[in-house]
């Protein structure tokens, strides 16, 4: 996942035709890292997703545009649109049969 640092990277990302995905997490936040590695590790069967990390903590202009007010959370984008949210409680099994579901209707 590459580091995203302001509003520009993140649109850039968005707006791409396809899919996207964005995770917010925090430094201070050990399940962040648990968790990311796990999504990682699904995103890894999607090739055709892009994908962009953001800290929350550094970055609050950013959360707060994006509603993010506690981390970890992840979001999906879909031709620009967001398709899925999930946060802190989020099932990972859950979330790779969503991400599969949609990814088989884009590409």
């Amino acid at each position: 996942m590459d580091n995203l640092n302001n509003d520009k990277e993140l649109l850039d990302l968005i707006k791409d035709k396809g899919m996207s995905a964005i995770y917010f997490t925090g430094g201070a936040c050990g399940a962040c890292e648990v968790i990311k590695t796990k999504i990682e590790d699904i995103l890894k069967r999607f090739p055709e997703i892009k994908s962009g990390e953001v800290n929350a903590e550094k970055h609050l202009d950013l959360a707060a545009k994006y509603n993010v007010f506690s981390v970890p959370i992840f979001l999906l984008y879909i031709e620009g649109k967001e398709s899925i949210r999930v946060g802190r409680n989020l099932d990972l099994l859950e979330l790779e049969a969503s991400v599969k579901r949609y990814y088989e209707m884009i590409f």
